[in-house]
């Protein structure tokens, strides 16, 4: 593990920077026995495609041995719906390019007759603990974050997140009904693994 760097500030305490990368890079299961190593993945997407019914794929590499515990996706620009019911931007996550072994096509900006955003550099947990998301999970309203679609379909986990051979994860976005009524931008996705 990289060591941490701790910096005295004249209060004995750490930098909030380097105590995150510590917590998101180690997670004791047992404090008195076992760490357990959290790997942690980062992929940028090329420019996310704005129109109908094309896809944006981006290849993440699961190590053996671990389960996907977090994906985390967030925008470099605001991303938009069209603004008629049916316009949405699904996401989908296979074992095969565009595939859907893992979570099958889901309305992740979900336009039920008004446009809806995804602002930009707003994070989207779109897998937490193993674990999909309830419906209109991400709305500013609801649990959040500020800026997150208003409304969108549940998110309900296909197949097995855990993988004793090393493989490859496919995740898609995909406008659906319609043109993005948006420019295109690019997404970023970063992705958590945990040893088992």
């Amino acid at each position: 593990m990289a060591a941490v760097n701790i910096r005295d500030t004249g209060r004995n305490s750490a930098k909030t920077g380097d105590v995150r990368g510590l917590a998101d890079r180690v997670e004791t299961t047992n404090p008195t026995q076992q760490v357990t190593t959290i790997q942690e993945v980062s992929v940028a997407t090329g420019t996310i495609a704005v129109t109908d019914d094309t896809n944006t794929v981006v290849t993440i590499a699961q190590p053996a041995g671990t389960i996907l515990k977090e994906l985390i996706a967030y925008p470099q620009g605001n991303i938009v719906t069209g603004g008629t019911s049916g316009n949405d931007l699904d996401i989908f996550i296979g074992t095969a390019s565009a595939g859907v072994q893992l979570l099958a096509a889901t309305a992740l900006l979900d336009d039920g007759g008004a446009a809806v955003t995804w602002t930009a550099n707003v994070p989207l947990t779109i897998i937490e603990n193993s674990a999909g998301k309830a419906a209109n999970q991400f709305a500013t309203t609801g649990v959040g974050p500020k800026g997150g679609p208003a409304t969108t379909e549940a998110i309900v986990i296909a197949g097995a997140l855990y993988s004793a051979a090393a493989r490859n994860i496919f995740v898609t976005l995909r406008p659906i009904g319609a043109d993005l009524a948006t420019a295109a931008t690019t997404v970023t996705y970063i992705a958590r693994f945990q040893e088992l």
